[in-house]
């Protein structure tokens, strides 16, 4: 039986990371309408500590930020809790970012302007379910 054809039951818990507001909302409304438990963290500080908090299976964590940045967010992640798969986002053209971000243990990696099924997809492979490409309602 499809997950999603059991009331209540939400996909997994993922945890959105992004110093945008616009950016947050967005995707916590959009994952959360595809059956996700979404929570927010507005900078790296505050992701630390809703990964604590929260145990999210996926975060999808923007790169560029004031204070820590996701680079060094996604390194403590990776300290706090391996088993987390992480989905780098980011506007910025510097070619490093990408294999730093992948050599460093990150599930994926997303362009800005993000694609929301681009990362629907990503969102999906990470929780083992490629059946769930797609935007929701699909």
């Amino acid at each position: 039986m499809d997950q999603r054809d059991t009331p209540g039951q939400p996909l997994g818990r993922i945890l959105v990371v992004d110093d945008e507001p616009d950016v947050v909302e967005i995707l916590t409304k959009y994952f959360s309408d595809a059956g996700y438990t979404v929570d927010a963290a507005a900078h790296g500080g505050d992701a630390l500590i809703a990964v604590s908090q929260y145990q999210p299976d996926v975060v999808v964590l923007d790169i560029l930020m004031e204070g820590l940045d996701g680079v060094q967010v996604l390194e403590r992640i990776r300290s706090l809790d391996p088993a987390i798969r992480v989905i780098m986002i980011t506007g910025s053209t510097d070619a490093t970012l990408k294999p730093t971000a992948m050599s460093m243990g990150a599930f994926a990696y997303v362009s800005k302007p993000v694609s929301l099924g681009h990362l629907h997809e990503a969102v999906a492979a990470a929780f083992g379910r490629p059946e769930h490409l797609g935007p929701p309602g699909t």
